[in-house]
């Protein structure tokens, strides 16, 4: 049973990743001891980089497992003194609803400190996918370019939402259909993987939808 910190700035997903790493794992509340650390910011850059600039202060050595969604690793790479230990992680709500995960590396990543997150999360009962460092990985890169298109058509009036959740259910057997499944996962986490990819590749198959930009920005209104 290792020791892992897990450190970010959702408390919802903290407790997801908790409970999920907690079958085999002890989860502590300081960084100091940790074995493994998980940070699991997706897009808020400020906090992010303040995190790690906390882990490495705090622990030099740890495996540094990261969020990897909006913020790639090569952008997060200077926040370590040691880059061998940081891998990126697909982490959003409902992961552990999945039977994959994603998982990615760098250069510099050290074999044996990768080789221990996909032992890790293998022996958690996860098939491990290992993937290149890109905005949305693979999954949410496809996910969330259905719930941008599916937003669209809510938007032209084309069908509602019951409708479209229903037809995208039946016709491809996902678990859920796009819209509901876009608040599932949340729609800042939506809206910030489309960004990351917009700003990253340039293609306008990636640009917000803005029915969906509009019921983030209302998401945000506390």
């Amino acid at each position: 049973m290792s020791k892992i910190f897990i450190i970010g700035d959702s408390d919802a997903l903290k407790s997801e990743l908790s409970g999920f790493l907690s079958q085999k794992h002890e989860i502590i509340d300081a960084p100091g001891s940790a074995e493994m650390i998980f940070e699991i910011t997706n897009y808020d850059r400020e906090i992010k980089f303040n995190n790690l600039n906390y882990i490495d202060q705090n622990n030099t050595t740890a495996p540094v497992v990261s969020a990897s969604v909006c913020i790639t690793l090569h952008e997060q790479l200077r926040s370590l003194g040691n880059p061998a230990r940081l891998m990126g992680i697909g982490l959003y709500p409902t992961f552990s609803e999945v039977e994959g995960i994603e998982v990615s590396n760098t250069r510099f990543t050290s074999n044996d400190e990768f080789n221990s997150l996909v032992n890790t999360l293998t022996d958690l009962g996860k098939e491990v996918h290992h993937v290149e460092d890109r905005p949305g990985m693979v999954n949410l890169r496809v996910v969330t370019l259905i719930m941008n298109e599916a937003y669209q058509v809510l938007q032209e009036g084309t069908s509602n939402r019951d409708d479209i959740d229903t037809a995208m259910k039946l016709g491809t057997n996902y678990p859920f259909g796009p819209i509901e499944w876009s608040e599932r996962i949340g729609l800042d986490n939506v809206y910030h993987v489309l960004e990351s990819m917009y700003n990253s590749f340039g293609d306008d198959r990636y640009r917000i939808t803005p029915l969906l930009r509009e019921l983030y920005l209302e998401s945000m209104v506390k």
